[in-house]
């Protein structure tokens, strides 16, 4: 009976706790209530060109899919874009041609069996004037070569099923013989080859930090965003069920940060620089590469070209919450354990709990903006689907947009929103605010404009600083231009 005595004061104190921790980690059925007001602040958007159709079938399969414009920072006024199928057009006083066909160049393993998988990607190095080099990123059948990051965990399919890898990703660095062309010739060779597990969540953006300046650390130091790796809809949709976005042994879920002109990687085709923050780890499976890692799908990343250059990355979220998050050297963004200010069960990732009281141990930097799924706007219920993450606006064309960081989301209308770059602070939430969009002198949405219902847009910016729009869903290129809205209108 003594025992029995003994033990009654424990399982009180175990009843409690577990229930203090259930109170302290309570699931959150709507984590942001708070309605995006619409801006005063408002831009046109006007038509630039037509990019070639170069898919089969139906109309809607014909159309190019763009996924990138940027300059070559040369100082030509020119534009790139890429179509996903495997072409880079050059934009010149507003006309496309071909500056090159990578899936014709590479090789027969191009591979374009979903619409995340093809030419994904493409960067310019900062002296791409005097060098002629410049990167790109596109998928291949994953017998095609070896790999220098293979998959080292079980992939299971939606059945519980142990299946093969879906294929390979693959960063190229070509060098042309004239940078001044606008067609491209010259040779490649291949920089590093990652095995993807699935055939979703793949490799996202490259880019050079256009700040840095020669002589700086980062200087034609080469940025790779890489997302989880997918799921393809297993245990359910896109979770990260390998667990790679904080296994520091894989380069996936990750910002890598490679030096493409060293030597001293592990296949010798790049270096790895000695200030990433993992480059000295003593655990030999950590890769050096890594800049920071714990995200899910960060799919773009820029630098706001004044003020404090801040590095912008924006992640796509699980089932509820989109991030805009500061890039920050060594970070742990945290997910599969949070999603946004928010914590999640692994094993069930569609649902979000309150951060636990001890949190602070953990040392996850959360996102500076953030809106859930459910996504009141204006006034109505409305929904979001993906964050596509833009720029700092430092043109000249709208005075009221620069310095504000401009995104857009996949669903609400296609509606593109905006938040101050000075607000966005590590431990605030800056106030995201809708920005009002015109086509022509009237005020629309971008789904209504391009006539489709998924939107697929990106965002593009050239030299001086404007931004521009693009789609997977109608093949057009866009530019941001003053509203009639706007009190700067009538000096135009």
């Amino acid at each position: 009976m003594k025992k029995l005595y003994l033990l009654i004061p424990i399982c009180i104190v175990l009843l409690f706790n577990l229930a203090f921790s259930n109170i302290s980690s309570a699931q959150i059925t709507d984590p942001i209530p708070e309605m995006i007001e619409k801006s005063k602040i408002s831009v046109g958007i006007q038509q630039v060109l037509q990019i070639p159709e170069s898919g089969t079938g139906r109309s809607k399969e014909r159309i190019a899919r763009l996924n990138i414009l940027a300059h070559a920072g040369d100082g030509s006024g020119r534009l790139f874009v890429n179509d996903m199928r495997g072409k880079l057009y050059v934009i010149n006083n507003d006309r496309a041609s071909v500056y090159m066909d990578v899936k014709r160049l590479v090789c027969s393993g191009f591979s374009y069996d979903t619409s995340q998988q093809g030419f994904s990607y493409f960067a310019f190095h900062p002296e791409f004037k005097q060098n002629g080099i410049f990167y790109t990123v596109h998928s291949e059948e994953k017998n095609n070569s070896f790999t220098d990051f293979p998959v080292r965990k079980k992939i299971i399919d939606s059945s519980g099923n142990i299946i093969e890898s879906s294929h390979h990703d693959v960063v190229l660095e070509w060098k042309t013989t004239n940078s001044a062309a606008n067609t491209f010739s010259g040779n490649f060779r291949e920089i590093l080859r990652i095995e993807q597990p699935y055939p979703d969540h793949n490799v996202g953006q490259l880019g050079f930090n256009p700040n840095a300046k020669p002589g700086d650390f980062d200087y034609g130091m080469l940025y790779i965003a890489t997302a989880d790796g997918g799921s393809d809809g297993f245990p359910v949709s896109n979770t990260d069920p390998l667990d790679n976005a904080q296994d520091l042994s894989t380069p996936l879920g990750k910002i890598l940060r490679i030096d493409p002109f060293g030597k001293n990687s592990v296949n010798g085709k790049y270096g790895i620089p000695e200030d990433n923050p993992f480059a000295h780890d003593d655990d030999p499976k950590t890769l050096g590469e890594i800049w920071a890692y714990g995200l899910r799908n960060p799919h773009r990343f820029s630098w706001d070209t004044s003020g404090a250059g801040k590095m912008l990355i924006v992640d796509i979220g699980q089932a509820l919450i989109e991030e805009i998050n500061l890039g920050i050297k060594g970070a742990n963004y945290g997910w599969g354990n949070r999603e946004g200010t928010w914590m999640i069960d692994e094993k069930k990732e569609d649902v979000l709990f309150s951060l636990p009281k001890d949190d602070a141990k953990y040392g996850y930097t959360y996102p500076v903006a953030q809106y859930d799924h459910d996504l009141p706007a204006d006034g109505q219920d409305s929904y979001a689907v993906a964050i596509a993450g833009g720029y700092v606006y430092r043109g000249k064309a709208i005075p009221e947009l620069v310095g504000q960081y401009i995104f857009a989301d996949f669903g609400n209308d296609g509606r593109f929103f905006h938040v101050p770059v000075d607000e966005l602070v590590n431990g605030k939430q800056a106030k995201i605010k809708e920005l009002r969009l015109f086509d022509g002198k009237k005020e629309s949405y971008f789904l209504e404009i391009i006539g489709s219902k998924r939107s697929d847009l990106r965002f593009g910016v050239d030299q001086e600083g404007e931004i521009y729009v693009t789609s997977k869903s109608d093949g057009k290129v866009r530019k941001f231009v003053r509203s009639p809205n706007s009190k700067f209108y009538k000096s135009l």
